[in-house]
Formats: structure tokens, sequence, C-alpha cells
């Protein structure tokens, strides 16, 4: 609202009551209007004041000072008002040019007529705007006049009452405690809805009569971090006696009227202390409830919507199970609510709700805590993160979501999720390259080339390449005799070397130490074998395995195997080879419950079906 002064008069009087053969005249003075500045900062979690993040609307009221000044003076002047009609107002004329918004509204009216004290004083607490976005409330310009006669030289009373009638029409009003909203849509919507407009008789244009016409300076102002509202002020006098002199000994101040811009960060949602609107704990049919009432009667959000006729009017049911579908009308919804005047909180706030019932929106704000007790694989992730809704949304869109307390990801948390899930495959990709070369060696029948894939596979710090320690917690299942099989003694000839083996094996009576004991490839190719394996699970790390690379896979057994069912293998690995091997129950370190509370680690799912072979 800018200013835009006709006349530089420093004080203006309203001539309230001027009455023919008497030498006592009562007059309402109106000072020139005073202009008092606050500031608003922008709302916390945001670095600066947008367009977009409030609503703005003005407001005309009356502060009463001092004692019954009218009434007083019936007492104290009853002879002065004995004949002569007299009436004066304050018309405030309001537009905004790009809402295509006019409307005009009385700052006070008074009235007196002949007799003894007949006469009123009306001024009522007026919204002159509806709630409209701060970047569209800014271009509202607010024009006031004062008009005023003697001996009706103009129906003021007539002039307040057409003026009143007009303005009961205001936009769209009662959204919540009623609030009310302006855009271009639908601004549109209201004047279809308004009757004729009333325009000032030509009778009141050439009537003698007194009057002034003046601009408003800007209700609000904002630039970066500041933001500027300002409340104009006329101070209303009443004098008694003494004509135009104002500063008499009779002249008393009647009150004080104000207009000032009032803001509010959201219309369809409650705000938490700092002011950030709250949208949690919400469904988009109780957010569609929202009643707005018009002119027209009261009106719920979504049927507002649905009934607009702006040509990207969104099909609120689409194919909720279609990508595509749900995405374009997301689009066309974030469009119809920026025209018809919410701004960013609301709106996003209706997106997410709408978005809500969408498999592909719930899976791009998976938790990262889901992501990671769920063991996702990277390309799950991508798969979920491709689809980010960017023909609908901006990263801001996320970040206005984020601060309203929705579960939503912005680009960092998705970062994040990235760099988590990177993190974790990559301590997976070392267990699963030694899980590929254990089961290949597992599933080759011959023995021979089993020892061959085993040889550069183990190693010892003891030993060194070729060898492996070997423990048992499976029970006694005759893996003593499966590393040194009782072998026919062959002929001997005299002319052959013997060679000591590289690696001690164990006598076939003794059996396996609990710490284990180290054997050489050879043996562990023979125990292999002799396990008869029939089926084998995906490998999985071991549970609680205290920092060291560990996985954990199950083998069933074939039928005459000195093992039955199966059991579980552990194996320990570093630096590409594997250090240990323990032939484990499936219950070990509480396994089967890991299966259970985790389905799915580092790729691998292991069906409960397997699991019930083993017992």
């Amino acid at each position: 609202m800018s200013i835009r002064t006709i006349s530089s008069v420093k004080l203006i009087l309203v001539a309230g009551t001027l009455l023919s053969g008497c030498t006592t005249t009562r007059q309402i003075v109106v000072d020139h209007p005073s202009t008092q500045a606050s500031q608003f900062q922008p709302l916390q979690g945001f670095q600066s004041i947008d367009g977009d993040d409030y609503y703005v609307r003005l407001i005309s009221e009356f502060d009463f000072k001092g004692d019954n000044v009218l009434k007083s003076g019936c007492t104290n002047m009853a002879p002065s008002y004995e004949k002569g009609d007299l009436s004066a107002a304050l018309i405030y004329s309001v537009r905004n040019e790009a809402l295509k918004f006019s409307r005009e509204a009385t700052g006070f009216l008074y009235q007196a007529t002949t007799g003894k004290c007949n006469f009123t004083f009306d001024a009522k607490k007026l919204y002159l705007t509806p709630w409209i976005r701060l970047d569209s409330g800014r271009e509202t310009m607010v024009d006031y006049n004062f008009y005023t006669n003697a001996n009706s030289d103009v129906d003021v009373s007539s002039l307040v009452g057409d003026v009143n009638a007009a303005g009961n029409l205001l936009a769209l009003t009662g959204v919540g405690m009623g609030v009310a909203i302006m855009g271009q849509v639908a601004g549109q919507w209201v004047k279809s809805n308004q009757q004729a407009e009333v325009t000032t008789p030509a009778s009141h244009q050439s009537a003698k009569h007194s009057s002034e016409s003046h601009s408003l300076p800007a209700a609000t102002t904002y630039a970066g971090k500041t933001g500027t509202l300002n409340q104009t002020t006329f101070k209303v006098f009443d004098v008694a006696e003494g004509g135009f002199h104002l500063f008499g000994s009779d002249t008393k101040q009647l009150g004080e009227l104000k207009i000032y811009p009032e803001i509010l960060p959201s219309l369809l949602l409650k705000t938490t202390a700092d002011g950030i609107p709250d949208a949690r704990d919400l469904s988009f049919e109780e957010i569609g409830y929202s009643p707005i009432k018009s002119a027209a009667g009261e009106i719920n959000l979504q049927q507002l919507i649905e009934q607009s006729k702006h040509p990207a009017k969104p099909n609120l049911k689409p194919d909720w199970n279609n990508y595509q579908d749900v995405e374009g009308n997301c689009r066309k919804l974030k469009l119809v609510m920026k025209d018809l005047g919410f701004n960013k909180f609301d709106r996003n706030a209706v997106i997410y709700y709408f978005l809500a019932k969408n498999g592909d929106w719930n899976n791009y704000n998976i938790t990262r805590q889901k992501t990671q007790s769920e063991e996702m694989r990277p390309k799950v992730i991508e798969s979920y993160r491709s689809k980010n809704f960017a023909n609908c949304l901006a990263p801001d869109d996320y970040g206005v979501m984020k601060s309203m307390g929705l579960p939503v990801n912005t680009q960092s948390d998705w970062d994040q999720v990235g760099e988590a899930s990177h993190k974790k495959e990559q301590l997976f990709t070392p267990l699963k390259s030694i899980e590929r070369q254990l089961v290949a060696v597992l599933n080759n029948p011959n023995k021979a080339e089993m020892e061959r894939q085993l040889f550069p596979l183990l190693s010892t710090e003891k030993n060194g390449d070729g060898s492996v320690l070997l423990q048992n917690h499976l029970g006694n299942f005759g893996l003593e005799l499966l590393l040194n099989p009782p072998v026919a003694p062959a002929p001997m000839d005299a002319s052959i070397a013997q060679v000591a083996p590289v690696v001690a094996a164990a006598p076939a009576s003794a059996a396996i130490p609990g710490e284990g004991v180290i054997v050489s490839a050879r043996q562990l190719a023979q125990v292999f074998s002799g396990l008869l394996i029939n089926e084998l699970s995906c490998a999985r790390p071991v549970p609680d395995s205290l920092g060291k690379s560990a996985g954990l896979l199950l083998f069933t057994t074939k039928e005459g195997s000195p093992r039955v069912k199966g059991g579980a293998m552990e194996f320990e690995f570093s630096g590409g080879k594997i250090t240990r091997i323990a032939f484990q129950l499936s219950t070990y370190r509480d396994f089967e419950q890991d299966l259970l509370d985790r389905p799915e680690i580092g790729g691998c799912r292991i069906d409960p079906s397997f699991l019930a072979k083993l017992h």
C-alpha cells in the first residue's frame, strides 16, 4: 500500500455539526494519520522472509478514549442541538489490482438530527481484506475519504449504507477461526458471486459538501531477514464550541481510528509455540473438510478444489498404483492451491496427505532406520530414490514439509541413506566374495578339484597358505574320521621315497580339541566330500561377531551322511583368505532368532522352511 497524499493539510477538520442560527457548533476533528512500524522476523528454521511464508489481512478498529464525550455533550450543550441535521463518515477504498479485488468500507459514521441527543456514532471493527498471501497482499492499496454535510447537503448516511451493502462480500471467509483466503482464482470466484458493483450516485458528486481524499502507506514490507508491519492511526477529536479552533478549552479526544495488518503462517493448520505450522497427525480427508464460507454459502476445501475452473484442475482420485498419474495430478493440485492463494505451508500439507496414498511416495520417504534394519540393497534404495516426484515438488517443498514435522526425505537425508548403504555394502562385499568361492568348492563333486580350489582360499598365520583352523561345535558326527579316513596299506616299493605331509594330521583316534586344529586343503576337501552336502543357503554375517569378519551359512546333507540333516558352517576371513571354519548348530549365537528379527541382511534371505529341515 503506497501513500499518495493529495492534500498537505496537517490537520483535517471534518465538520460533524454546524447548526444554523446558533453560536455554538459541534465538530468531529480528525488529525493527519501517523504511522507506527513494528518488525517481524523469518520463521524459525528459515533464513529470510518469503512472500510465500505468511498471510496478511488489514483490520480497522476504533479505540475509544476517556469518558463518553458524546453523551456528556448532550447534557452540556443540549440547547445547541434543537434543529439541523448532520452526518460525517470516513470511508476506506481498498483494492488489489493483481487479484482483481476491490471494496469499500466505513471506518466510522457520525449522525445527528434535530432534537436533544439524537445522534449515533458507529465505529465497528472491520476486516478490510480477507487473508491474502503476503507476496500478493503487499500490493494492496488503501485510500481513505472524509465526507461531511450540514443540513443534508450530502446524504452521507445513504452513501455509507451503500458502501456497507457492497462490502459484505469478503472473498472466502470462515476457514478455521473466521479466517479467509484470497488468490487469483479465488478473486474471480468471488467476483462472479458478488452483486452488481455499487457506485456513488451522481448527486453525491455534485452536491455541496466537504471531503478529503488520501492514500495510506504500505501496510507490509519485507526484504531479506527483516519485515515491517505499519499501523496507521487517526486521532479523532470532539470540539464542543469555538468552531474551528481545535485547541480550544472544550476540545476532547474521542478516540483513535487504527488500521493495521495482521499476519499468520497458516490457515489450515495449528501452529507450534515457535510459530511453525504443525501438519502432523492428519489425513487428506480431514484437511479436505476444512470449512470455507463464502457469499454463496459454506464449502469445504476439497469441494473448492473440485469445483475450481482452473485449467489444471486435478483428479483427487488418480490411479494410486500409477506413478506418472499420481505425479501429474500432484503438480495440478500444487498449481491450483497456489492460484487459490494458499501459502507454501498449507499447500504442501495438502499435497503431502494427497500423496500419502501412493506406495512410491511412501517408499521415497522411507526412514533411514528402516533401510538399515531391513538391510536393503543399494539397487532397491536407488529405485526408491529415483521416484522423487520431481515434476511436482522442488527440494524446497520437502524442506517445508519437514519443518512442519512431516516424515519426508530431503536431498541431504537421501545422501546420508546412500552413504550408509554404500558403507554397509562395502562391509558385505568381502563376505560375498568369500561366499561365492566357498559355495563353488562345496558344490564340486570332484575331491581333487575341490582341494585345488581350496588351497588359494585358505591361510593361517602359523602354517601359511593352504591351511585353516578347523573347529567342531556340531557334536560327534565322525569329523575325525573324515579328516583321516582309513586307507588300505599299499605294497611297499623301496624305490619310492616317502614324503611327509606338509601339515601334521590329527590322529584318527584323537578328538578335535575345543580350540580346533589346523588342517590342510586336502584334509578339508576330504571333510566336505565325506559330509555329502545336499543344499546350501546364502551366507549371512555372524550375529555379534565382535568386529571380526565372519559369515555363516546353513547346509543340509544327503542320505548316508555322517551328519544327519545338516547344520551351520561358520567361516572367518581376513585379507580375502579363510582363516577359520567351524561347524555349528543353527542356534549358534542366536542365529535363528536373528533370522526372524532380520529376514534379509546383506542381500541374503533364508526361508524358514530351510531352517526347519535342520530340526
